[in-house]
């Protein structure tokens, strides 16, 4: 960047600073030479304004006025050339400039306003060179990061060229990605105002007292897949306009990837969420492949939806997947007999699942629950928490054990029901795995229904005949007593321990 201190720093130039001295770092993007009285008419902000002064001589009342003039026009300096009209610079001239804050210098005579002229567009060429070597070195290095780390890698790459804070939005204005770090509070908000007020808009900058905020809309076509917010102390220059275009064409490709390979990226990561919910694989490996759902603290949780059937499992299976695709952060989803598992952002609220449940939920049998937020490496137990609550949810609705603060989600609690079902329910099992029968879902139906036959008998797909029949066998297989309320409830709460085991 060139500025004025640059130019004061040129030793060949011999120039001699006079007055303004808390200015000496503002830009220059042009030195011009002016004997106008109103000069500042003319100027567009950013230049070094270089006179004799010849038509100002005489009268030291008019330099207030004059540099008053050049400093609202956004006049970066003023240099005054001695040995014409003046043997030195004035004291009139140089008590305005410190008071307004303006650089002023002396020119030697024998300096010629060309030399200064020549160096000021000679360095600000040799800067423009060096920000375009600069911008063709980071421009691969982005497309690299988009092919190797996906969007997060791209904004970190971005955040570094410019030398400013980007931050990655998706269309619920939720934070993807963050770089350097994470952007202040005020400044995102900034961000989401932006957004707000025009959501299509390709690009729009808010200027405030200490923040400049840019922000890009990534999309294609008429798809927006989110926004590329970027806060810095001033506006980005060309160059990094550039490369904020380059960002923001490499962040829509990467989300409008080809069909075929996003399915099977969800299928991937279908096997890598199944591997982390059996436990059977770990590792850096799986772990960075996990990392991808996280949240930009590095949380994840899990909701597991349970459905009526395989079938039912697997159409709410490819819904989940096409809603999930629109979002930024990767999908991952992996159906396991009638249950669909589903690995979430740790920051992402019960209100979005409730969403997704409602959408797949077509005849109101499916029912949902939502685990905690965990580290990425813990997300097999965020699972195994998300179906004790799934179980525990009646027809239609979700349940969110961690949120509600029930007596499920603590780990003894459930570990004391584990041991006390595998004693007192081991007579229901065996009879089950002898016989081919379902008693211990025919049970689970009717303590969910609070002993209702007709309720259980429905969600059994039996007549209450039958269901009346099965709880008989069931109570002389355990020899207790189902019309008991207290025995109904714990009976409930071993068998909703079942998921963690």
């Amino acid at each position: 960047m060139t500025t004025v201190r640059w130019l004061l720093a040129q030793r060949r130039l011999g120039l001699s600073l006079r007055a303004g001295a808390d200015g000496l770092d503002r830009t220059l993007d042009c030195a011009v030479s002016s004997e106008l009285l109103d000069a500042g008419e003319w100027m567009s902000g950013g230049e070094v304004l270089l006179t004799t002064g010849m038509r100002l001589t005489g009268n030291d009342s008019v330099w207030p006025g004059y540099l008053r003039h050049l400093d609202e026009a956004g006049v970066a300096a003023v240099g005054l050339g001695v040995g014409f009209g003046f043997d030195e610079v004035p004291r009139a001239m140089i008590d305005t400039a410190d008071d307004l804050g303006l650089p002023l210098f002396e020119v030697p005579l024998p300096i010629p306003f060309s030399a200064i002229t020549r160096a000021v567009l000679d360095q600000i060429a040799a800067h423009r060179s060096t920000q375009l070597v600069t911008a063709s070195k980071a421009q691969p290095r982005m497309t690299r990061a988009a092919a190797s780390g996906g969007s997060g890698a791209v904004v970190r790459e971005l955040a570094e060229a410019i030398g400013q804070h980007v931050v990655l939005l998706d269309p619920t204005l939720a934070v993807v990605a963050a770089a350097p770090g994470t952007v202040r509070a005020s400044d995102l908000d900034r961000i989401r105002e932006v957004v707000a007020r025009d959501p299509e808009t390709a690009g729009a900058v808010w200027m405030t007292g200490d923040a400049t905020v840019t922000v890009g809309r990534v999309g294609s076509g008429g798809r927006t897949f989110g926004h590329l917010g970027v806060v810095g102390p001033v506006a980005p220059d060309d160059i990094a306009r550039m490369l904020v275009g380059h960002a923001i064409s490499l962040l829509a490709i990467e989300h409008a990837k080809p069909r075929q390979v996003a399915r099977d990226l969800v299928d991937l990561h279908s096997d890598a969420l199944a591997l982390a919910v059996d436990g059977s694989v770990a590792g850096p490996g799986l772990s960075r492949i996990l990392d991808r759902a996280a949240d930009p603290a590095g949380k994840v949780r899990a909701a597991v939806f349970a459905f009526t059937d395989d079938d039912a499992a697997a159409r709410g299976r490819r819904r989940l997947v096409d809603e999930l695709e629109h979002r930024w952060p990767a999908v991952f989803v992996h159906r396991d007999g009638a249950e669909v598992i589903v690995a979430l952002r740790g920051d992402d609220a019960g209100a979005f699942v409730a969403r997704l449940l409602k959408m797949v939920n077509d005849n109101g049998s499916a029912a949902a629950g939502l685990g905690p937020d965990v580290e990425v490496g813990e997300l097999g137990e965020s699972v195994r928490q998300a179906a004790v609550a799934c179980r525990s949810a009646a027809a239609g609705q979700l349940a969110d054990l961690h949120g509600s603060r029930s007596v499920l989600a603590i780990d003894p609690v459930r570990q004391a029901l584990t041991d006390a079902s595998a004693q007192q329910l081991a007579p229901l099992r065996t009879h089950d795995a002898e016989h081919g029968t379902d008693l211990q879902g025919t049970l689970l139906a009717f303590l969910q229904a609070n002993g209702n036959w007709g309720v259980a008998a429905a969600a059994a797909g039996v007549h209450r005949h039958t269901l009346r029949h099965r709880i008989e066998r069931i109570e002389d297989l355990l020899d207790a007593d189902l019309s008991d309320a207290r025995t109904r409830a714990e009976l409930l709460l071993m068998l909703l321990t079942e998921a963690v085991r």
